[in-house]
């Protein structure tokens, strides 16, 4: 499929599921959209989309469950009000041009499992609020342009298995008892930033942890003859 979404498509009030992702539409995302309530799958990933994401998305899709729009063009900041959707449970925004901060309204999200919001141009700190999604199970901020240290908080969140914030201007000392905290954590990607210090021997404890890359960093010390890895 080319060219643009129909806002006809806004009359199909029953509407559920709308997948218009892999192919070559371009243009904004029809504000109009907004008015299919009954919304809860929306994709359109791979495209050619650009523009700015719908800023009052949050206002009107109270049943959306899945947002993907990865890997298009889209640019300025992420929308505030994805804070509101209480039903969201997957996010991808990867591979696309925004830029502002992370939204501490995420912290809202009490559903949400899959935050993916790498290789954009997001800028600020992680906000330690992001604890407040217990049920988080995958989270990437990669490949952005975030700086200041890691929320101690950050690893509280217990449910999640893939974490990622490689290739970002990260600084600081890694959490001494980290390891007693991510008991599902898998894999751990952090290379390419700036975090110094010792690697906690704790990651010992984190006995689901497959793989850590960690290269590109100023961490001094010993590696943890304990850590039960399979690749690091």
């Amino acid at each position: 499929l080319t060219r643009t979404i129909p806002v006809t498509f806004a009359n199909l009030s029953k509407l559920e599921h709308l997948n218009i992702g892999q192919n070559h539409m371009h243009g904004n995302i029809p504000w109009e959209l907004g008015s299919i309530t009954t919304l809860q799958v929306s994709s359109f990933m791979t495209n050619k989309r650009t523009g700015h994401l719908p800023k009052d998305v949050g206002h009107f899709l109270h049943n959306l469950q899945v947002f993907f729009a990865a890997k298009n063009e889209f640019y300025g900041s992420i929308p505030e009000s994805l804070g509101i959707l209480q039903e969201l449970k997957f996010l991808n925004l990867y591979d696309n041009k925004l830029t502002g901060t992370i939204p501490v309204a995420f912290a809202n999200l009490s559903k949400l499992e899959h935050l993916n919001i790498g290789q954009n141009h997001i800028h600020g700190n992680i906000p330690s609020e992001l604890v407040s999604i217990t049920r988080l199970q995958f989270l990437s901020v990669e490949k952005n342009n975030l700086t200041g240290t890691l929320p101690d908080s950050l690893f509280n969140l217990s449910a999640v298995q893939p974490l990622s914030f490689m290739t970002n201007q990260l600084t600081g000392h890694l959490p001494k008892d980290v390891g007693h905290f991510l008991p599902n954590l898998q894999s751990l990607a952090m290379s390419d930033n700036n975090f110094d210090g010792p690697f906690p021997p704790s990651f010992s404890n984190a006995t689901s942890l497959q793989t850590i890359n960690a290269g590109h960093n100023k961490f001094s010390g010993p590696i943890p003859i304990e850590l039960p890895l399979q690749q690091y």
